[in-house]
């Protein structure tokens, strides 16, 4: 299973998120946003304040969490 080694939020709401198998996701939030469980990072600080939990899961603080799993699970979508 990859984890995390380091995330990069840009003024865009793209994650970039450096993985320790040598891979870089950049990871589109926009869309995200619009739905009840992400809304709230629409304001650029709060989707700024992203930190790495246990090396597989972003935390916004008690906003909303997301694991790597699933990031990887929606890229194919």
């Amino acid at each position: 299973m990859a984890k995390i080694l380091n995330i990069l939020p840009s003024d865009d709401y793209t994650l970039t998120i450096e993985l320790n198998n040598h891979h870089k996701i950049i990871y589109d939030m926009k869309p995200r946003l619009q739905t009840v469980r992400f809304s709230q990072l629409a304001d650029i600080n709060r989707f700024k304040a992203v930190w790495v939990k246990n090396e597989n899961i972003l935390i916004w603080d008690s906003l909303c969490q997301i694991t790597i799993d699933e990031i990887i699970s929606n890229i194919g979508r």
